[in-house]
């Protein structure tokens, strides 16, 4: 993906990144409400990178990095609240594969947490690659990884209901 400013000048709500789709849903509420808050932050963070790089200029102008720096410390919080959340659910269910999808997120969250501490001097190019990034694996995991688990809180939920 190569942008300029002539390809971001006309910002609307068609820059979104990703694009919520209903097939995304594991068919748990508050996962699935975490999943489609992980998109708006990645939406928010992609805008944003466009809307200062127009708004401040050049690379090497530290304003637009700086300008970003609560919708990224936004989104490390976020991430690092729900994979906490999704690992709890695992660990009720005793998903088999939990320490092979923990390891996941524990690279994923590092790879944000040490893209974060060079955001203020990352060029513009490699923000821009960071949101795809996070689109790219966002996507995938949800889609793939996250989906593995969802029969097990199924079962686990039936064998609820069925204890008095």
């Amino acid at each position: 993906m190569k942008l300029t400013n002539s390809s971001v000048t006309n910002l609307s709500d068609d820059t979104d990144l990703i694009r919520w789709d209903p097939k995304f849903a594991l068919g748990i509420p508050y996962i699935d409400e975490q999943h489609k808050h992980l998109v708006e932050l990645c939406n928010k963070l992609y805008t944003e990178v466009l809307a200062s790089r127009l708004k401040y200029g050049n690379d090497n102008n530290t304003q637009w990095q700086n300008a970003l720096t609560g919708t990224l410390k936004e989104c490390v919080n976020y991430v690092t609240n729900h994979f906490s959340n999704e690992e709890k659910l695992m660990k009720l269910v005793s998903y088999e594969q939990f320490s092979e999808h923990k390891k996941r997120h524990d690279e994923f969250t590092n790879k944000v947490l040490e893209t974060a501490k060079g955001f203020s001097s990352m060029n513009f190019s490699d923000a821009v690659k960071f949101c795809k990034f996070l689109y790219d694996w966002i996507l995938s995991h949800i889609a793939h990884e996250d989906k593995l688990y969802v029969k097990k809180v199924v079962d686990y939920k039936q064998a609820q209901a069925k204890t008095p």
